[in-house]
């Protein structure tokens, strides 16, 4: 049997099975096989990289499925995060009392989350990573709602509805970018064949495209203009899914704009597209300024945080040169440090039973360890050294600096000292200060071994600082071989 048929057809049965086994221990257990199918699926693509897959799809001898270099790199992050995610998701559920009704919606929801990412990110063609990254949305859109209060039902409803807005504006990019591909004589919408042709494609037609696929997916990236709901989501959600949005949503809304990115920087538009790209980060950065030195509620600084490193994730791609490499490099990281940071402050919330920063205090008294990962875990996100985020937006400005964009490169750094002003406040308040008198009598404790994959997550983000390795460099390189040089 095909791997990746192994894997969509495993993933569904071990998800009714979460879903009808009422058994709080089996339904855990559920996830060592779907963990087993995730690790499978990603050795798998890891040795037939660039080997098309899936001709049971496509029919007519046409596979719709082949990982490359960037499908394997995020393929892999979100494997990382399958078991710190799963940890926490049962710590969460078991320090709330969930009832097993609850938890089989929600163990259900992270399977399928978990799985149509990660086809998102293999998928050769465009029509069938537009249909993953949909339903993306319905298995999110459960998670968010978990809590069953009116903050969840109004940021669930406000998810699917701008979402729903989002990816029928994709829809109508690819459907414009049919009328192109027809006009070149060409009915195959697979990328490798849209990227041979695409030189024959009316600009016009590419660059509503383009323009279209941008603001559809930012909503999953969390860029501007579609990035408040992304913001609400987080929030919300519980926190080991926050996590999840972060460390790997954003990845794949991030990979769905550079296959097109890469399609069309082939024709006379890269120059325009440069310009949208470089528009769009510089006005998420803006927008993540503006709210960081405003925002009151911890995960929502997350979240803001993660908008932030979203447009410099835009911007070094649209630089160019390096900033290929740091885009990459960068987005891999962050997952990474954003991930950990959003495990930890699910264990905050369950002291403080409060996400009100101005309610916090003296955090690092109550947790040392974890106050130690949030320390950690802000010089990660901030780009402190030895971080591996100061060496990507180290080339990110490189980039810039090199293509002449003096005034994008200026505004940048302001922009980023005054979020690094802003972060470093808000640490301060939650780790020091008198602890407030209401925890010093709740027996709420958080127990060292809880922080162990926060540790383990930021000790890869420092480590791939200092010493990046070979293969991993390899892999990135290959990811953007084929942009212009």
């Amino acid at each position: 049997m095909d791997i990746i048929l192994l894997y969509l057809f495993g993933s569904l049965v071990i998800g009714m099975l979460m879903f009808f086994i009422k058994n709080r221990v089996i339904n855990y257990l559920l996830f060592i096989p779907f963990f087993a199918l995730q690790v499978l699926l990603n050795v798998h693509e890891i040795f037939h990289i660039n080997e098309i897959e899936g001709y049971y799809f496509g029919g007519d001898g046409e596979g719709y499925f082949k990982a490359d270099g960037i499908g394997i790199i995020f393929l892999s992050v979100i494997t990382i995060l399958v078991i710190p995610t799963v940890i926490h998701s049962y710590w969460y559920t078991k320090h709330r009392k969930e009832t097993i009704g609850s938890i089989s919606i929600y163990n259900l929801s992270l399977l399928l989350l978990i799985s149509m990412m990660s086809c998102a990110l293999i998928t050769r063609h465009v029509a069938m990573m537009w249909a993953f990254i949909e339903a993306t949305t319905l298995a999110a859109s459960m998670l968010i709602y978990h809590e069953r209060n009116h903050a969840a039902l109004e940021a669930t409803w406000k998810y699917i509805f701008v979402c729903s807005i989002g990816i029928a504006m994709s829809f109508v990019g690819i459907l414009f970018l049919g009328i192109a591909a027809q006009d070149a004589k060409s009915l195959d919408l697979t990328f490798d064949a849209l990227s041979q042709n695409a030189r024959l494609m009316d600009p016009m037609w590419l660059k509503l495209t383009f323009l279209l696929i941008v603001t559809g997916y930012s909503v999953k990236m969390g860029l501007t203009p579609l990035f408040t709901v992304d913001i609400d989501a987080k929030d919300t959600a519980p926190s080991p899914v926050g996590a999840l949005l972060s460390g790997g949503l954003l990845n794949v809304g991030f990979v769905a704009i550079f296959r097109f990115y890469e399609v069309f920087s082939k024709t006379e538009i890269l120059s325009w597209m440069n310009t949208v790209l470089m528009m769009v980060g510089m006005s998420s950065l803006f927008f993540a300024t503006v709210y960081i030195l405003r925002v009151k509620n911890i995960k929502r600084l997350l979240a803001y945080s993660s908008l932030e490193h979203a447009g410099i994730a835009l911007i070094a791609l649209a630089s160019g040169g390096i900033g290929y490499f740091a885009v990459i490099f960068h987005l891999i990281l962050h997952a990474l440090a954003k991930s950990s940071l959003f495990f930890q402050v699910g264990q905050m919330i369950r002291v403080y039973r409060h996400k009100n920063i101005d309610l916090i205090r003296g955090y690092y008294k109550v947790n040392p360890w974890g106050g130690l990962v949030l320390i950690l875990g802000f010089m990660a996100v901030l780009g402190i050294p030895p971080s591996g985020i100061f060496l990507t937006e180290f080339y990110t400005f490189k980039a810039l600096f090199m293509a002449k964009h003096y005034f994008v490169g200026l505004w940048a750094l302001i922009l980023l000292s005054i979020i690094f002003y802003g972060l470093s406040r808000d640490l301060l308040k939650v780790l020091f200060g008198e602890v407030p008198p209401s925890i010093t009598h709740r027996a709420v404790v958080v127990y060292p071994y809880e922080t162990i994959s926060q540790w383990i997550l930021l000790s890869i983000v420092f480590f791939l600082g200092l010493y990046p390795p070979a293969f991993l460099v390899e892999f990135i390189q290959m990811a953007v071989q084929d942009l212009p040089k």
